[in-house]
């Protein structure tokens, strides 16, 4: 599929780059015949001359089919293949045989160019002009000559942003696939992580209440329904998230009773804020797993704000000795990663490590600025 999307936007590429090609060629030959239709206006002359219009096209001609060898069998040598020499000696053969080709059929019928002819102007002719004036018009052989090089230069260089672009866009494109790949991966890292700490949860209320740990059963069923029919998203309704914190914390209070004090602040009005899946999931098992003491009061405390286009998350738990490091376990780490990937610098995760107290503050925008 990757391989059908990239000759996709290749294919597109050089269709669009075809088409700004053609409009160029067919508004130097609508040019030309505009022309000569105002200059037989202007001299009063009751006819078009389209014999005039033929013999201008036929002028530009060569300069077209000198535009089609480059552009379509040399210039192909440096934009794709990077052959520099390749490129360049071909460049100068063509050049040479356009100049060669001036020279030997200049003024015949086959050539297609229009024939010089002796004038006060004329640039083949010794000496200073009739009327005293100096200096000499360009050769039109050597006009010529300039304006080949010039589309030879002009068309190279449209090429390399037509290409440049292209790069652009195939860029684009792998850094979006491999967003979407690192994401994906994330989330099959934070699920097992989150739903293993659960259920270990759910374990030790086995043999404490036997009746709670069938409603925590419950409750993680609700849990698992987020996880399965969520997770998945890009972005989900921050409302949905908060539903989700509820059943956690309802199914927290089942097994600590009131051995613990746990309190979550949800958003009256969300105002449409969306959020990543699990976004807060880490941060709050973090919380339960590293901030409970059985020995000693402890406590949760967690509140979700909405401030204008900002999504305010703050976790402040008791801080356990024998719970481990609260700030360095996985699924931090992987929200951190994920949190860069979604929001780039736009976010702020700032943690607090004290002796007696643990504390999250995290702050993004309310739409993720990556659609992924």
């Amino acid at each position: 599929m990757a391989i059908f999307a990239e000759m996709k936007l290749i294919r597109a590429e050089e269709q669009r780059e075809n088409r700004v090609y053609l409009i160029a060629w067919m508004a130097v030959f609508m040019f030309l015949a505009l022309r000569i239709a105002i200059e037989c206006f202007v001299r009063g002359e009751g006819a078009i001359d389209f014999r005039g219009i033929l013999y201008s096209w036929c002028q530009v001609v060569p300069f077209l089919v000198l535009f089609l060898i480059h552009n379509y069998l040399i210039a192909p040598l440096l934009i794709y293949d990077k052959n520099h020499a390749a490129y360049g000696a071909l460049t100068a053969a063509l050049l040479t045989a356009f100049f060669f080709w001036l020279f030997l059929f200049r003024g015949s019928p086959e050539s297609g160019m229009m024939p010089l002819e002796p004038g006060p102007m004329d640039p083949l002719q010794d000496g200073p002009p009739p009327d005293g004036r100096w200096g000499r018009p360009m050769h039109p052989d050597v006009l010529r000559g300039l304006v080949a090089v010039l589309l030879v230069g002009v068309n190279i260089g449209v090429k390399m942003l037509f290409y440049s672009e292209n790069e652009r866009l195939k860029l684009q494109r792998l850094e979006k696939e491999n967003l979407q790949h690192q994401l994906e991966s994330l989330r099959y890292q934070i699920n097992p992580h989150f739903f293993m700490n659960t259920l270990n949860n759910i374990h030790a209320l086995v043999d404490l209440d036997p009746d709670k740990a069938k409603e925590s059963i419950v409750e993680l069923s609700k849990l698992m329904r987020h996880v399965l029919y969520d997770s998945d998203k890009a972005t989900i309704p921050l409302d949905q998230e908060m539903d989700f914190m509820d059943n956690y914390m309802s199914l927290m209070r089942m097994r600590f009773g009131d051995n613990v004090e746990i309190e979550f602040q949800r958003p009256d009005d969300t105002a449409g804020s969306e959020v990543p899946p699990l976004a807060f999931a880490s941060f709050v098992e973090n919380a339960f797993k590293h901030g409970i003491s059985y020995e000693r009061a402890s406590f949760v405390h967690i509140s979700v704000a909405v401030d204008a286009d900002r999504i305010i998350f703050r976790c402040v738990n008791s801080s356990n000795p024998q719970g481990g490091a609260s700030g360095s376990g996985l699924g931090i780490a992987n929200s951190r990663q994920r949190f860069e990937l979604l929001y780039g610098e736009a976010y702020t995760l700032h943690i607090d490590d004290k002796s007696d107290v643990f504390e999250v503050l995290l702050v993004i925008p309310a739409k993720p600025a990556r659609k992924v």
